[in-house]
C-alpha cells in the first residue's frame, strides 16, 4: 500500500477471499475471520482433514456455534514517523486529524490521507527510521470507494 501521493499506484484485480478459522494450528477451538490473497490459501491435507472432523465429532455444537460467527473485519494502514520527541505523537495526530476535518468520519482513502500528511510540518518524518510514532487507519469490513479502501477511524500508537 502507498504512504505517499508521488508513489505510483497498483491496484489490485485478484479475489480476496474472507475466510473463517475454526481451529488454531494447535487444534484447540480459535473462531476467527480474516480476508486473505488466494496464495495463502489451500486444500487441508488428508491428515488435517481426519484431524478437523475428529475435532468436530468430539465438540458437540461447534459446528453451529461456528456457522453463527460473525466479526467485523478490519484492514489497518499503519503509517511510520521518525518524531523527535514522544510529545510530538499527539502534534502529528491533532495536524493531520485538523487536516481531515469531517472528511475522516465519512471515509477517506489512502491517497487522501497521504495528501494530508504531507501537508504536516511533519510530513520530512514519514517512513524515517528510526521509528518512533505510527498513525493507524482503520478500514472497517474491506469498504471500498472508485476502487479505494476507505479509512473511517485513526489512532496515535508510540511505536
Amino acid at each position: 500500500m502507498r504512504t505517499s501521493p508521488d508513489q505510483p499506484k497498483e491496484l489490485y484485480d485478484g479475489p480476496l477471499f474472507i475466510v473463517k478459522r475454526l481451529v488454531n494450528n494447535k487444534w484447540k477451538r480459535a473462531f476467527e475471520m480474516e480476508a486473505a490473497h488466494a496464495a495463502f490459501i489451500k486444500p487441508l491435507n488428508k491428515a488435517d482433514t481426519k484431524k478437523l472432523e475428529t475435532f468436530i465429532s468430539q465438540n458437540d455444537g461447534i459446528p453451529d456455534e461456528f456457522a453463527f460467527f460473525e466479526r467485523p473485519l478490519q484492514c489497518i494502514l499503519n503509517i511510520g514517523f521518525g518524531l523527535k520527541r514522544k510529545s510530538d505523537l499527539k502534534k502529528l495526530r491533532d495536524e493531520v486529524a485538523a487536516t481531515l476535518g469531517d472528511d475522516l468520519s465519512k471515509g477517506v482513502s489512502a491517497p487522501a490521507i497521504a495528501k494530508a500528511i504531507s501537508s504536516t510540518s511533519f510530513a520530512a518524518l514519514c517512513n524515517e527510521s528510526p521509528q518512533s510514532g505510527t498513525l493507524q487507519f482503520i478500514n472497517f469490513n474491506y469498504e471500498i470507494r472508485r476502487r479505494e479502501l476507505i479509512y473511517r477511524e485513526m489512532n496515535a500508537l508510540n511505536f
